[in-house]
């Protein structure tokens, strides 16, 4: 009996932020390589400073995929992904399981800021 090797999936992900200069948000890991089956689970940590949400998204070609918004602690399900956001730890997660060959695509995470006159600015004039 022949045996076929099983396909691995690469997910890479792009950290996006439109935020004051002293705002940040990190992904992690930069890159994850994962058999067919298995589950994978992207990281997302931020620090900004009018937390408003934290939204999940799927590039696959030019468009992004709108997956999931999370504006308070909790967890989101749709189908085979889930994200959990742990504002106490300002750290989100993206977890995708039994994994296809179709989940192969850049996720990206962004955080929005909620601004008020002073508190962000993208010119300091």
């Amino acid at each position: 009996m022949e045996k076929y090797p099983q396909a691995s999936l690469v997910i890479f992900w792009l950290q996006l932020s439109w935020v004051s200069s002293e705002d940040k948000v990190v992904q992690s890991p930069p890159y994850l390589a994962v058999h067919e089956g298995d589950s994978a689970t992207i990281s997302c940590s931020y620090e900004v400073a009018y937390f408003q949400s934290l939204q999940w998204y799927k590039q696959e070609r030019n468009a992004p995929t709108f997956l999931f918004i999370l504006r308070s602690s909790g967890i989101e399900k749709s189908g085979r992904l889930s994200s959990i956001l742990d504002k106490k730890e300002l750290l989100s997660t993206l977890n995708i399981t039994a994994t296809q060959t179709g989940d192969s695509a850049i996720y990206l995470c962004a955080v929005e800021a909620q601004c008020s006159c002073g508190t962000c600015s993208l010119y300091p004039n």
